[in-house]
């Protein structure tokens, strides 16, 4: 699809019909979206799939106001996690890419890049994580669209361990964002966007 034909029918979907998502789709979205660029190739993100209705009703107690009903009825939930042990993810991306990444990558992400993480306070590194869980999110809700589904990004619940003990991932992992995603039951409408004169400057 175009990219600003895509861009202009993407609109934030809050009621599905709750048509379940094949699994295999939801994979073929998450693949495209890890598409995304990330500071320094580090990939921080981690994707869960909510497929067990225990679970996914476990994470109810967790979601705030309206957004309970759009995980009810959506087809398929993400959760986005961030990689929080950075130095790990570096080393780990070495192992993992040894027979496709040159000399020199691989002495970045085993070497230089872990002692740069090393300095990373606790402020800088959430805001490191936060844009990079954006870059993808944005990448995501695009590669859900080009697929024919609709989404949203859920925000409002609550970012604790008690997701990661819900769904059983590390406590490395940081709890991000949920994406509901399926098809419509009540199509979303274009938002107001700001006017150029507005966001733009030229010096």
């Amino acid at each position: 699809m175009d990219y600003v034909k895509l861009n202009k029918s993407r609109h934030a979907t809050k009621h599905f019909d709750g048509k379940k998502i094949p699994t295999v789709d939801v994979k073929q979205i998450i693949s495209a979206a890890s598409l995304a660029p990330s500071a320094h190739n580090i990939q921080p993100w981690h994707f869960v799939i909510v497929e067990s209705d225990e679970k996914r009703e476990a994470l109810l107690g967790e979601v705030k106001g309206q957004n309970v009903d759009q995980i009810k009825e959506a087809g398929a939930v993400i959760v986005l996690f961030s990689d929080t042990d950075l130095v790990e993810r570096s080393r780990e991306i070495a192992r993992a890419g040894a027979e496709e990444l040159s000399d020199e990558q691989l002495e970045r992400f085993n070497s230089r890049y872990p002692q740069m993480f090393d300095e990373y306070d606790e402020f800088y590194e959430s805001n490191y994580l936060s844009i990079n869980a954006g870059l993808v999110t944005m990448n995501l809700v695009y590669a859900i669209k080009n697929r024919g589904y609709d989404s949203n990004i859920i925000l409002g619940f609550h970012r604790t361990p008690k997701i990661n003990e819900i769904l059983e991932v590390e406590r490395r992992y940081r709890p991000e964002l949920i994406i509901p995603l399926g098809n419509a039951a009540v199509k979303g409408v274009a938002s107001y966007r700001l006017p150029q004169d507005k966001i733009i400057e030229i010096r």
